[in-house]
Formats: structure tokens, sequence, C-alpha cells
């Protein structure tokens, strides 16, 4: 990793030496590196201007917005987030993690009715990814929504892929949090059906004082959802 990142780097100053400027990519570079050093005010000084040289770059937009959350300012986040998002609205990698990103900056500007509606769009502009219903149960949850968090997550695991246990575990976090052990049980039995070789599966329930194996394994259900 140290030998790419030097490459990378004598790669850039070469760059630099033959262009006699900094392009967005070695701005983006600089950034990179500041950022994983925490330093966050540098950081965002480079990720600017990357994006002042190339408004369409998206990684920079992103890094951007993360960094200004990390300095604790989440209006000047909110553009750059949103500006990412919209330069990519359907990306499997990216979009889900500019979402997040901007959800918390919402959530830390205290725009409860835009992050309300900002939720329920990603839900329906992605067709109900449990990743997206997932966000929505965090932010129920941030937000003192006890029923909508339990709705959102129990959606989650309804629209999540085979082997997925992520919702399983959320949903025992919940139950966990009203000191409601035997649901929490449950949804990790849930769990351990979907996928039996999950070590945080089987250890959330060697925590609960339950061992894990074949007998405890149930399959989920299946119900229907109403809006």
């Amino acid at each position: 990793m140290k030998l790419k990142t030097a490459v990378l780097t004598l790669g850039l100053v070469g760059v630099v030496a033959l262009t006699g400027c900094k392009n967005n990519v070695v701005y983006r570079e600089l950034g990179y590196d500041s950022y994983r050093e925490r330093d966050y005010i540098t950081a965002a000084e480079h990720f600017q201007a990357a994006v002042d040289k190339k408004p369409s770059d998206y990684r920079s937009q992103y890094y951007l917005g993360v960094t200004m959350l990390q300095l604790d300012k989440p209006i000047p986040a909110q553009t750059p987030l949103e500006q990412a998002l919209a330069l990519r609205p359907d990306d499997p990698e990216w979009t889900p993690r500019i979402a997040d990103s901007l959800a918390e900056a919402y959530f830390q500007q205290e725009r409860y009715e835009t992050l309300y509606g900002f939720l329920d769009n990603m839900i329906q502009n992605y067709n109900q990814s449990s990743v997206d219903f997932l966000r929505k149960a965090k932010y129920m949850g941030l937000l003192g929504d006890a029923d909508g968090q339990k709705t959102a997550l129990q959606k989650a695991a309804y629209f999540a892929p085979e082997g997925d246990t992520t919702p399983y575990l959320a949903i025992a976090d919940f139950y966990i949090s009203v000191n409601d052990t035997p649901n929490a049980i449950q949804a990790l039995r849930y769990g351990y059906y979907v996928d039996s070789t999950s070590d945080e599966v089987k250890d959330r329930l060697r925590g609960l004082g339950i061992v894990p194996g074949p007998t405890i394994a149930d399959a989920p259900p299946k119900p229907e959802l109403i809006d």
C-alpha cells in the first residue's frame, strides 16, 4: 500500500511538472492524503480546489461534503453532497454513501422535514432498497420515532438480498435498546437462518446465552407490507 501511494505521488508530481499547474485529480489526491492524516481543514481546501477545477468531479464533491461534516459544518457540507448525488444518482457503490452523508448533513442542521422527505424519496427512487430502509430506520431512531424505526427495519428485512443479515442485526439492536431480549433473540434466529456462517450473528447469539446450531435457525416471515 505504501509503495502504491509513493508511486501515485511521484506520478502526480510528474503531472504538475509537465503541465505547470495542478488539475482536479492532483488536488483530490492531496485532499485524500490530508483526510487520512485527519487534517480536515487542509483536506477541505484541496477538495474545494478540485471542485473549482472540475465541478463534475463527484468524488471531490463527496469528500468535500464529508470533510465539512468532520469539521462540524453541516451547512457547507450540504451543497457538495447534493451535487455529488446529482452527478451520481444511480451508482451502486457511490449513491448510498453520498445519501448517508447527505442525510447526516440535514440531521445536523435539524432540518427534520427535509430529512424525512429525503429519506422517503431515496426509498421511492431506488425501488425500496433495503439499504434505504436501514438509513430511514437509523434516523427514525435518532428522532425518537420508535414505531417508524421498527417499521423501517421490518421493511429493510423484507427487501434484503439473499444472505444479507444486516437488517436482522439492526432489528436485534432495536429490541435490545428497548430491553426486549426475546425478540432480539428471535431476530438473530432469523439472521442465523439467512446466513448460518455469519460470525457476527453467532457471536451475538452467544452473548445472549444461545448456542448457535441448526435447531435455532428460523425462517423469517414475509408478511404483506402495508404502506
